[in-house]
């Protein structure tokens, strides 16, 4: 448990600088400044797929606007996610992170890019490639309907919505700040023959293109030397008998902790050195309006992103003061001696490299209360690649998602009645070589193929919704979802000719939805909502071996051809209002869901003759589930440009069935019981200024685990006060300085997280 006087003070010292962030409002405000934010952002699409008001809609849904995205260091895409209630963003691996995975209502939620989906095949999203600097909204659905959107969408889909130029924008910036870290982002955006000046000298250019055609274009990189993430460890084996050899030294400087994972002691003998990375990417968007309800846009997005470790240190030191990083010693612990066995490869780990192409296709056409349509085109090849530099292998990882979306929408009874169509395909493919190599640090000297393995997923779905409001203050909505998944084409062979071909498979599903939004008054409403959803298994799981090594143990998985789709019936009810001229929005929702075959890692942990630790996973369908759970949440427009929200979740999580019958009725994996965040802004001509708190619960339960440890591995409870303030000199200029983890609260998120980090930028525009 965290130290009671250090949260006292934290909580204090929050006080303090809420304090002062009111008080600027009043300081700097001027009669202009007053009108700049004037009410809550109030339209989505998201949760039925045709634009709808939040009182409306037939879920819970938020909106992220690109106010409250900049308010603080928001170049992870998932940061902004704690603006509002329900979400575990999960920054898995600190500054470096690669594979986040946010998480509602105890299972992972789809994201989304402009209505393309952007996971890989291990359903993992690559965080560097989302262009942070062109989104203009987040949008959230949470709980039953979600799932209109497919696989994934089992208790939320998040989209980021890519900006469309309405005027010529120019705006650069740079920003230095801890370990070393260099942010960088280019952006320019224009309906360049809409201006007088290119028209006159061009005039066909005003009749054929005007101010119908649009492009914008970015560039963004990240750079940080990183700090230490990932400690090394040895479990020692038996103690040694007999006489010691005098040639072997004994060492210290090691560390001795419990491997909250296993419940097993454990020496720290050094670290792997800082966790760098490397991160560019480039986004273009160009489109034309045919009309004002009918237009086409086509968008690239281009990234690479690197990261591994260097400077790893050894702990060790022997008899005269020397640190020893390799060969035989000897460990004295009480009245034991044990032998270990040292290879420089425990102080460093792997390179590795993800890189991303991304091509999306819009079209979209209304009739205005008659119909309309929508049409995406989304192509993403991914390919990451891992040098395994003691092993002397190379493994590349290349695989692609094609995704064709088409949704019709009509309108009768005078927009009483909305009936919505549509069809989705999705195909996964993914090829993975593992290269044996000739040269240990050259990835070209390719000698062989170790291991070859391919796989395919596709997934067709269709969907009806039909939404009638039989009087003003009542609508009701009824639709479903099919979806039919084929898995095939799995393949896995090896160096020593071994092959095996695994069966085709395929599974399908049926999800219908039900909701009724009753509107008592004009400012309010309550609905309730029922559905089903379907998860297939993802190419990862049913194809991909995985291995890797670094800290002292070895983890290794095998994959699993046969796993069954995971599923899931959910329920809300919930109700929204808006006071003071829609500028208070208070919304609270009881949800309840219950799993079925969720797919989990079985392990089998052991130790090989020098100490090192093996973990042997297979995935396999074992457990049910059932999260239940309560948000709330309220966000206001204050006077003077103040805009906030407070929120908080509490989740009731417990396994009825599990692989081990001793954890039946756990609280569910990645499933905090308690969140709260809370967050204040001020939005104005020369001051912006912004602080945020939040707290999560242990995502495990102390008193039936021992994941809850503040130590690698763990997964621990924390508070975090993140703050950011913008000065603008001048009409174009801005500078900020931005902290996150103000009070450098010292937490585990399974690595250790990155403490206080400080970040100063400047910002021009034109």
């Amino acid at each position: 448990m965290k130290n009671n006087q250090h949260k006292k003070t934290m909580l204090a010292a929050l006080a303090t600088v809420i304090a002062i962030i009111f008080f600027i409002p009043f300081a700097f405000a001027d009669d202009e400044e007053t009108e700049e934010v004037h009410k809550l952002e109030l339209i989505t699409v998201i949760a039925t797929k045709t634009p709808k008001e939040s009182l409306d809609a037939p879920a819970s849904t938020s909106v992220i606007t690109e106010d409250e995205i900049g308010a603080f260091i928001s170049e992870h895409p998932f940061k902004p996610l704690t603006r509002t209630e329900g979400v575990w963003p999960r920054q898995y691996r600190g500054l470096a992170d690669y594979w986040a995975r946010p998480l509602f209502r105890g299972h992972r939620a789809l994201v989304q890019v402009d209505g393309v989906n952007w996971y890989d095949y291990g359903y993992y999203y690559h965080t560097g490639s989302i262009p942070m600097p062109d989104v203009e909204r987040i949008d959230i659905v949470r709980g039953p309907f979600s799932a209109l959107y497919g696989t994934l969408a089992q208790t939320a889909v998040i989209n980021y919505t890519t900006k469309i130029p309405k005027k010529m924008e120019v705006d650069a910036s740079a920003s230095y700040g801890d370990w070393n870290s260099r942010f960088y982002v280019f952006r320019i955006a224009d309906r360049p023959f809409g201006k007088e000046t290119i028209v006159k000298k061009i005039s066909w250019l005003k009749d054929i293109l005007g101010d119908r055609f649009f492009y914008s274009f970015s560039f963004k990189s990240r750079t940080s030397d990183g700090y230490a993430t990932t400690p090394s460890y040895k479990s020692l084996r038996s103690p040694v008998t007999g006489a010691l050899n005098p040639e072997i030294p004994a060492v210290t400087g090691w560390q001795k902790d419990i491997d909250p994972q296993t419940g097993k002691s454990r020496y720290k003998i050094g670290h792997q050195g800082d966790n760098w990375y490397e991160d560019d990417s480039v986004f273009f968007k160009t489109g034309y309006d045919f009309a004002p309800d009918t237009s086409l846009w086509y968008s690239l997005n281009i990234s690479e992103f690197e990261y591994g470790w260097k400077d790893g240190k050894s702990f060790l030191m022997d008899p005269s003061g020397a640190t020893r990083h390799d060969g035989d010693v000897y460990v004295h612990d009480g009245e034991n001696t044990y032998a270990l066995t040292l290879n420089p490869f425990l102080f460093t780990s792997d390179e590795k490299t993800k890189e991303s192409v991304v091509h999306t296709l819009h079209f979209n056409h209304s009739i205005p209360d008659h119909l309309d349509i929508v049409a995406t085109f989304g192509f993403n090849d991914k390919q990451s690649t891992t040098h395994y530099v003691s092993k002397s292998r190379y493994k590349v990882e290349d695989n692609y998602l094609a995704q064709a979306d088409l949704a019709g929408t009509f309108h009768f009874l005078e927009n009483s009645c909305l009936i919505t169509l549509g069809i989705q395909g999705v195909q996964e493919n993914v090829d993975i070589e593992d290269r044996n190599l000739s040269n240990p640090y050259d990835e070209d000297s390719v000698v062989s193929i170790r291991e070859e393995t391919s796989g395919r997923n596709r997934i067709l779905g269709t969907f009806i919704q039909a939404e009638y409001s039989p009087v003003d203050y009542l609508t009701a909505y009824l639709g479903g979802r099919y979806d039919h998944w084929w898995g095939d084409d799995a393949d896995y062979s090896n160096i020593d000719g071994e092959y095996t071909k695994h069966p085709d498979t395929d599974d399908g599903q049926f999800s219908p939805k039900v909701s009724l939004v009753y509107r008592p008054l004009e400012n309010g409403s309550i609905r309730a909502s029922y559905g089903e959803a379907f998860t297939a298994p993802s190419l990862y799981y049913r194809t991909a071996t995985y291995y890797w090594e670094g800290g002292g143990s070895i983890s290794m998985a095998n994959p699993n051809p046969n796993l069954d789709p995971t599923t899931n019936k959910s329920w809300e009810i919930g109700t929204e209002w808006e006071f003071w001229e829609k500028r208070i929005r208070f919304k609270t929702t009881y949800f309840e869901n219950d799993f079925e075959d969720l797919i989990i890692n079985k392990k089998k942990t052991s130790t090989l003759p020098d100490g090192t630790q093996l973990i042997e996973k297979q995935r396999i369908n074992a457990e049910d589930a059932e999260v239940n759970g309560l948000e709330i949440s309220v966000e206001a427009v204050l006077p003077y440009n103040i805009k906030g929200g407070l929120f908080y979740t509490h989740n009731w999580s417990k396994y009825t069935k599990t692989d081990d019958p001793s954890r039946r009725g756990w609280e569910v994996d990645e499933t905090p019981t308690d969140m709260w965040s809370l967050w204040l802004g001020y939005f104005g001509r020369i001051i912006d200024a912004g602080v945020s708190y939040r707290y999560c619960d242990n995502r495990y339960d102390d008193e039936k685990t021992q994941y809850a440890d503040t130590t690698y591995k763990g997964d621990d409870d924390y508070n975090i006060v993140d703050a950011k303030l913008t000065f603008r000199p001048m009409d174009r200029i801005s500078l900020s300085i931005a902290v996150d983890n103000l009070f450098n609260e010292k937490y585990y998120e399974y690595y250790r997280t990155p403490g206080r980090f400080w970040l100063g930028s400047i910002d021009v525009s034109f």
